[in-house]
């Protein structure tokens, strides 16, 4: 009987160990499930990194174009408010230049002033009254400047000054508050629309020493190297385009009638 109970308990303590032997994982069954979790951590790591890329390319494109939006949404405000207001005072008139000249026959036209406006590809000054700030004046002398940036890249940049009157002129006040509206490496230009005498629009890049506003202002936005067009029709209207003596006299101002003459009304001897 002992031995037979010893036998059991023999038995037992050998069963009981090779069960311990046989649970676990092997040396190999290790390293390949630390090879398996090292792939799908790299892969997980480069999955986030290309991720990353691609959402912050996506986000700095959707800030540019949201940037874009809202600098054509800026310009569009100040060209459309621009004021029709004389360059100099009534006392110093200019000849008007170009096609703006007009004379009846046998008849001295009088002089009129140049309203307050200049431009050419690189820049424009015009008084607006689109105010923008608590402490924006009700008129300001806005200039645009295209400027070049440190890392070869163009800015289109907004500033604004106190508009003092005609007798100051568009230089008076000092430009501040500059804002970069647009930025990139592509290059940056201004033209202006005239309607001649068949009604259709002549542009230029210049516009100086005139005695209207233009009817169109373009923005020209070009690829610095191929030069095609990005942007296609930045087109502003400028809503001001009677002559400057309408503002003094509106009564007699009927341009949209047949045969409207751009002469001023004659005066009463004083």
């Amino acid at each position: 009987m002992k031995e037979a109970a010893m036998t059991r308990r023999d038995r037992a303590g050998d069963g009981g160990g090779g069960s311990d032997r046989r649970s676990g994982f092997t040396l190999v069954e290790t390293l390949a499930a630390l090879a398996v979790a090292s792939s799908v951590i790299i892969g997980a790591a480069a999955l986030v990194h290309h991720v990353a890329i691609f959402f912050d390319r996506g986000v700095r494109g959707v800030s540019d174009a949201e940037r874009f939006t809202l600098a054509m949404e800026r310009l569009s405000r100040d060209f459309a408010a621009a004021s029709f207001v004389a360059a100099t005072s009534a006392s110093a008139r200019a000849d008007p230049p170009g096609e703006n000249r007009r004379k009846e026959p046998g008849k001295d036209a009088e002089k009129l002033p140049p309203v307050a406006f200049e431009g050419d590809a690189a820049k424009i000054i015009f008084v607006s009254a689109s105010a923008v700030g608590a402490r924006a004046a009700q008129e300001e002398a806005l200039t645009l400047s295209i400027e070049s940036a440190a890392d070869e890249s163009t800015r289109l940049v907004r500033r604004r000054a106190v508009w003092l009157g005609p007798r100051a002129g568009l230089f008076a006040g000092e430009a501040r508050d500059a804002v970069v509206l647009l930025e990139g490496r592509y290059a940056i230009s201004f033209s202006y629309a005239r309607m001649n005498a068949r009604g259709e629009l002549a542009w230029s890049d210049r516009w100086k020493g005139e005695i209207e506003l233009p009817r169109l202002i373009r923005l020209n936005l070009r690829d610095s190297t191929t030069g095609a067009s990005l942007v296609a029709a930045a087109d502003f209207i400028v809503r001001a385009d009677a002559p400057p003596f309408c503002v003094s006299t509106p009564e007699t101002c009927f341009l949209d009638k047949p045969g409207a003459s751009l002469e001023p009304p004659a005066r009463e001897p004083t």
